[in-house]
């Protein structure tokens, strides 16, 4: 569906937004491809990681100064909003509550934790001692585009459907005598 509009930001004139292609395009061609702008946000997104030493937030802007923080793998995973359709509070509290139960079922060690990004929060469950490939798959069972991945070495925000990397960050050097 396209949507006709005045101007946004520095494309006075007529320009359309096209919902299909979340994009905006003056004469034709797209100027603005909000999707590939969301990617470039997700830097901003931290999350909180709780453990049995306590609490503290992850960032690919900070990391918590304290590396038992980071010693074990672990994967951040919600059920919220799948697919990036926003849905009421009750329906995202089931959908977790469905996540939950599949945790337990498969025995993993796991903590809530949420996930932020500006004034957007979700809440997820931190997954320790799980590979990867693993937490990939769980979260494309609650249709999720991304997971969060602490490998023990290195953070990552990782597609679902592809299995790549939208960011990385090898945070070795933090730590003296890693």
């Amino acid at each position: 569906m396209k949507f006709s509009v005045i101007g946004i930001s520095d494309y006075i004139g007529k320009c359309v937004y096209d919902e299909a292609e979340d994009a905006l395009m003056v004469d034709g061609k797209i100027v603005l491809d909000f999707k590939k702008k969301y990617e470039e946000y997700l830097k901003y997104t931290k999350f909180l990681i709780n453990n049995d030493f306590g609490r503290n937030w992850i960032s690919f802007q900070f990391i918590p100064a304290d590396k038992k923080y980071l010693n074990r793998k672990f994967a951040i995973i919600t059920a919220f909003n799948p697919k990036d359709l926003i849905l009421n509070n009750f329906l995202n509290f089931i959908r977790n509550t469905e996540l939950e139960s599949l945790i337990k079922t498969l025995k993993y060690d796991y903590m809530t934790s949420i996930g932020e990004l500006f004034d957007h929060s979700e809440e997820s469950f931190i997954i320790y001692d799980i590979e990867k490939t693993d937490a990939i798959d769980i979260a494309k069972q609650f249709d999720q585009d991304t997971i969060f991945y602490n490998s023990s070495e290195e953070i990552t925000i990782t597609k679902c459907d592809d299995g790549k990397d939208i960011l990385k960050y090898n945070y070795k050097k933090h730590f003296k005598g890693f």
